[in-house]
């Protein structure tokens, strides 16, 4: 009877153990899964973050070597360096009389003597006038020769030209583009693999302590079964 008792009070131990046991291995598996939803939220929150950054990264490319050089501000003030510089080079590579200031009575004194030579009677006043005249007209007309020369090339290919400076900003706006679009097709696949991974899982084995109680449980009431047929 005793016996019997005992090994009820043993079974009873041991299922008490097991489901204590089981409790805690659930409350672990929770725990587990919360922590599992924090850090898949984290990195959601990182990737949109990076993405988004990246994006801009991209826009801006575009925006700074595409848009501005082919219609933009840029565009316009590299077409008026080019246009000047050319424009000095130009005119460094002209003779002074073909590309003079406004000529003078004194700096014309000597073609007055020529004039006078062609039937101008003493080189006159006239003639100087019409000299000087001629003079500041081919330098004039030079003058607009080599700034229209120097406009149409500065949107042409020169050195420096737009139509060497718009296709290189257009390639460089590609390159920048695409190197940032790269960024964020790898960056989506590790996050892709990120997205794989599961939570630890947490399997009940079973506890010593209670398979030990149930199995003394089990045993005592055997015994006292057995004691109670055999009259002891």
């Amino acid at each position: 009877m005793a016996a019997g008792l005992m090994g009820t009070g043993a079974n009873m131990a041991g299922s008490i153990m097991e489901s204590n046991a089981k409790k805690r291995a659930q409350k672990q598996q929770e725990q587990n899964l919360n922590n599992w939803y924090m850090q898949q939220a984290m990195l959601r929150h990182q990737e949109m973050m990076r993405q988004n950054d990246l994006g801009f990264k991209a826009g801006n490319a575009f925006r700074q070597n595409l848009y501005d050089t082919a219609g933009g501000q840029a565009q316009m003030a590299q077409q008026l360096r080019e246009q000047g510089r050319l424009q000095k080079d130009y005119a460094a590579g002209t003779s002074a009389s073909e590309y003079a200031t406004p000529a003078s009575d004194a700096s014309i004194q000597a073609g007055s003597q020529a004039g006078a030579l062609a039937g101008q009677a003493g080189g006159g006043q006239e003639f100087r006038s019409d000299l000087a005249r001629r003079l500041n007209n081919a330098a004039g007309s030079a003058r607009d020769r080599i700034a229209a020369l120097a406009t149409m090339n500065s949107y042409g290919d020169s050195q420096y030209g737009l139509g060497n400076v718009v296709p290189m900003g257009f390639q460089q706006a590609a390159q920048d583009i695409n190197k940032f679009n790269n960024f964020r097709r790898g960056s989506l696949n590790a996050y892709g693999v990120e997205k794989q991974i599961q939570p630890q899982q947490v399997q009940y084995q079973g506890s010593g302590a209670a398979m030990g109680a149930k199995a003394l449980g089990g045993l005592l009431s055997g015994f006292g079964g057995g004691g109670g047929g055999m009259g002891f």
